[in-house]
């Protein structure tokens, strides 16, 4: 499965339009659409970091099998991927989607919250 399918896969799991995706990440529907269909290729790592949060996972979503070198790994990968795929709630989702829009100040708030619930 190619990374625009991955995209294109869970931005509707998620219920997003191109345009709903675009907005998160600041980038036109048209280049989330190029990503989709394959148009464009060389995604950069930070478009990737953007994509991750704003569809509620992790970047290894888009690659899982990219570092993996034994069966092992390969296994742990899957794993990883299948795990990311949870059901969201409206107000994790309202947070996703306004998260790139708030102060740094905000942003370190949420990251030591997050932080924190780790610990635990």
């Amino acid at each position: 499965m190619s990374i625009g399918d991955r995209i294109k896969e869970r931005r509707k799991y998620l219920g997003l339009t191109q345009i709903e995706l675009g907005q998160r990440i600041h980038k036109s529907s048209q280049v989330v659409s190029n990503w989709e269909r394959g148009y464009t290729t060389g995604i950069s790592a930070d478009d990737l970091q953007l994509l991750a949060r704003a569809l509620a996972t992790d970047i290894t979503f888009f690659v899982p099998n990219a570092y993996a070198t034994t069966p092992e790994a390969l296994d742990l990968n899957v794993k990883a991927a299948q795990v990311q795929d949870f059901p969201i709630d409206s107000r994790l989702s309202s947070l996703i989607a306004e998260y790139p829009n708030l102060d740094d100040k905000s942003k370190d708030i949420i990251d030591a919250i997050v932080a924190l619930s780790k610990k635990e």
